[in-house]
This record gives structure tokens, C-alpha cells and sequence, in this order.
């Protein structure tokens, strides 16, 4: 399959920049909405968490980059799955008609969602700029930095395997659509995007009196993800005092290589059976 993709990239490319056309066609902003929209969400959570819960208290960096630093990551997740799980409802047509490969409709939904990622990420690094010269030198990123590129992959990959699945699924049972949107609901509370993993381990442990259900929440693929964002972005500050321990954040890592690796694997072979059909059921 991946084979195939690389010899279509055309193809891709050009599904890529139908959806980014499409989505912001007859906008005023346009590809200004990549930044808007996690800038005006942030702020929203900012104000609610930071002055009305306040569960930003003891946190080593500022809240407002925190949230940020979550919320990107996320939204390329949401945005991802979303975009996936109704692309062979949307292009039935081209499907039908052409003979061209399934797999790069689901694909064209993460890299169209990761040119949004992408773009918004310079929010971000302005955000980082106005803390580091006003407030934080410690808070310019240090050598990590450069790890950022693979984490950003390893995310794409889980993603580019989960929108495999349910894109496929979806074909055949619409109901897919309506869990994916309950399932992605709960993920974002079960990874720390909005607080931080110190908070999620100090609760967690009263439950049984122990780490066990902390490194079971570890297990959750996005966990890890989210963290290593931040401790990659933030290394001069956090290098003393992070998240988690590099171990742990690193045992964390191979854990959602894994899931991301079985994932791909159990995604191609369902979806190379069922793709064969979709003609039939669109």
C-alpha cells in the first residue's frame, strides 16, 4: 500500500489541495483559520482554567503554553479522523468512476490536517518568542528541538492507521462515524491536554493506592505524544523538572510505536479486504 501511494503522490498531493481549497472556499480569513481557530480555543481554555477551575497552579511552564502545545496536536488528531471517517461518502463518486487508490483518501486527511498543524505550530513558536524575551529565557527551546519532526511522524503514522480503519468501517456501517465522534470525546479527556500528567498521577494513585493505574494511563498512545511535545519544545525548562522521567516518557514512546506499528499492519490488511467492495456499497 505504501508503495502504491508513493507512486500516486500525485494524486494525493492533488486530493491534499482540493481539501484545503474546499475547506476554506467563500472564507474571509481562509488559511488564517489554521491559526485562529486553536488561538481563539486556547484562550477560551485559558480564561476557564487558569482563573475560574484553576488547575494551572505549580505547573512548570506557562499555562497558556501548555494548553497550546496540547491543543495543536490534537486538533491534527481530531481533524484527521473526522475528515476520515466520511471521505468515501464525500468522493463516492470518483470511487465508482475511477480507478484510483482507496487508501489515498485517507491519507490526503492527514496530510491536508498536518499542513494545518504545520502552520498553526508558527502561533506557537510566536507564543514561545513573546515568553522567551518577555518573561522566561529558560524557555527558548533547547537541543530537543530537533526531535520535533519525529514526534510530529510518529503521530501522523498512528493517525494515517486509525483513519485506515474507520474510513473503511464507515463504508459499511455508518455507525462508525457516530463512535468515532464519542470515542475522540473521551480520548481528549484521557490525555493531557488540558492538565498536566503530575495531576492526572496524584489522582490516579488514590484510586488503588499505587502507580498501576498511572502506567495504565501511560498505555493511552496520545499520552506520551502530547508530553514529548512539550519536553521537546520546552527542554531548557523542563530538562530539570519534567512531566515525566526521560525513562518513563521514552518506555511511554515505544509503547504508541507499537500501537502505531499494529495498528498500520491490522489497518492495510482489513483495509486491502474491504476497499475491494466499496464500489459495491457506495
Amino acid at each position: 500500500m505504501i508503495r502504491e501511494l508513493i507512486a500516486h503522490r500525485g494524486l494525493v498531493f492533488t486530493l491534499v489541495k482540493r481539501d484545503l481549497k474546499v475547506r476554506y472556499k467563500a472564507s474571509a480569513l481562509g488559511f488564517l483559520w489554521s491559526f485562529g481557530r486553536p488561538l481563539f480555543l486556547m484562550l477560551i481554555m485559558w480564561a476557564v482554567f487558569s482563573r475560574i477551575v484553576r488547575i494551572d497552579e505549580g505547573m512548570d511552564i506557562p499555562y497558556a503554553l501548555h494548553l497550546l502545545t496540547g491543543l495543536l496536536p490534537w486538533m491534527f488528531l481530531q481533524g484527521s479522523l473526522f475528515d476520515a471517517q466520511g471521505t468515501f461518502l464525500v468522493n463516492s463518486n470518483v470511487v465508482k468512476k475511477v480507478s484510483v487508490p482507496a487508501a489515498a483518501f485517507p491519507a490526503a486527511c492527514v496530510l491536508s490536517n498536518l499542513v494545518h498543524l504545520v502552520l498553526a505550530m508558527f502561533i506557537l513558536f510566536a507564543f514561545i518568542a513573546g515568553y522567551v524575551f518577555f518573561v522566561d529565557p529558560l524557555l527558548v527551546p533547547g537541543w530537543e528541538v530537533v526531535l520535533l519532526p519525529s514526534i510530529i511522524l510518529l503521530q501522523a503514522l498512528m493517525l494515517f492507521g486509525v483513519s485506515l480503519l474507520v474510513s473503511a468501517l464507515n463504508v459499511f456501517y455508518r455507525d462508525v462515524g457516530s463512535i468515532t465522534e464519542i470515542t475522540v470525546t473521551a480520548w481528549f479527556y484521557l490525555t493531557p491536554v488540558i492538565y498536566p500528567v503530575q495531576m492526572a498521577r496524584q489522582e490516579l494513585t488514590t484510586i488503588l493506592a499505587s502507580d498501576l493505574v498511572y502506567y495504565m494511563y501511560l498505555c493511552n498512545p496520545m499520552t506520551p505524544i502530547i508530553v514529548a511535545y512539550r519536553r521537546v519544545l520546552y527542554g531548557n525548562h523542563l530538562r530539570h523538572a519534567p512531566e515525566v522521567s526521560d525513562y518513563t516518557l521514552m518506555t511511554s514512546l515505544a509503547v504508541s510505536a507499537a500501537f502505531t506499528a499494529i495498528v498500520l499492519l491490522l489497518a492495510v490488511k482489513l483495509f486491502s479486504r474491504l476497499s475491494k467492495r466499496f464500489a459495491d456499497e457506495l
